[in-house]
């Protein structure tokens, strides 16, 4: 039960997340929003992470891996929130939910045995992401489909991105704890992004753009939390769950957004959460 809690946390948390970065992406701009995600999330995670403390046994070498993790996740985010500034949102979070799918196959491609389910979980995601990519709503025109597959296109960069961090801080991210992985992160987009626009003037203030950017920090780390409180009963369980962050994502654009995906698109969105569902599943 605390699993399938925990990892509904992270998806309702993570989807909302997506739709407001995504706002926010579009009036201020990738950089201006993940530096506002930064400091959104910041806050609540660095007292979680000095409560954690740093854990007996670190060596530099894992703290230059957390440092590797957070450079994938900064850049991942910023390629998300361009894709999400110029696309759909359903298209770019089923491209960006395969992160997990990627993270195999780089553990594959490494020497790590790969089983049947896991493997399927993997070629139904691949070909649903094909389908999302390049599929056309009857009523889209030119532009927007060359915006989508814009957007299709940093999605992809911003998968593969987090896919390699995913792989790179799980490992680290036991040794050193979790918080100061997602810590990390938060205060390199900070350093990276929000402080050299401050300097140069260019941050964008505009509002609402900034408090969808701090809000959407605020729940990205709380879905990181949930996440992990439902992985400390089953990491498979939670994984599931967790990655249905896509389906909220999709249903709050369609709700919220009024963006609508072609039949072809809506099935690919459906293909690509049952493979992410089957690759965690093949990890129970």
């Amino acid at each position: 039960m605390i699993a399938l809690l925990g990892g509904l946390i992270a998806a309702c948390a993570w989807g909302c997340s997506t739709i407001l970065a995504g706002r926010a992406s579009r009036q201020i701009g990738a950089e201006s929003t993940l530096g506002w995600v930064g400091i959104g999330g910041a806050v609540l995670i660095t007292p979680i992470a000095i409560w954690y403390g740093i854990p007996d046994g670190t060596t530099w070498v894992d703290w230059v891996l957390v440092l590797l993790g957070a450079i994938g996740s900064v850049t991942g985010l910023r390629f998300t929130y361009r894709a999400l500034s110029m696309g759909k949102v359903g298209v770019v979070v089923a491209i960006t939910s395969t992160e997990g799918a990627i993270a195999a196959v780089l553990a594959v491609v490494l020497g790590a045995p790969l089983g049947l389910v896991p493997a399927i979980g993997i070629v139904l995601a691949s070909l649903g992401v094909a389908a999302v990519g390049f599929g056309r709503h009857e009523h889209d025109t030119d532009e927007m489909v060359r915006d989508n597959r814009r957007a299709a296109v940093n999605a992809g960069a911003a998968a593969v991105i987090f896919g390699t961090s995913l792989y790179v801080s799980g490992d680290v991210g036991r040794r050193v704890g979790p918080p100061w992985v997602v810590m990390a992160a938060r205060w390199l987009g900070i350093a990276t992004m929000a402080l050299p626009l401050i300097v140069t003037g260019r941050f964008g203030t505009a509002r609402p753009a900034i408090w969808f950017g701090l809000v959407a920090g605020l729940l990205e780390s709380t879905g990181f939390l949930g996440f992990l409180w439902g992985a400390e009963q089953s990491v498979g369980i939670a994984a599931v769950m967790a990655t249905q962050y896509a389906t909220v994502a999709t249903l709050l654009s369609w709700v919220i957004l009024r963006e609508r995906l072609s039949r072809l698109q809506i099935a690919g969105v459906a293909v690509v959460v049952l493979g992410v569902a089957v690759l965690a599943v093949g990890d129970l």
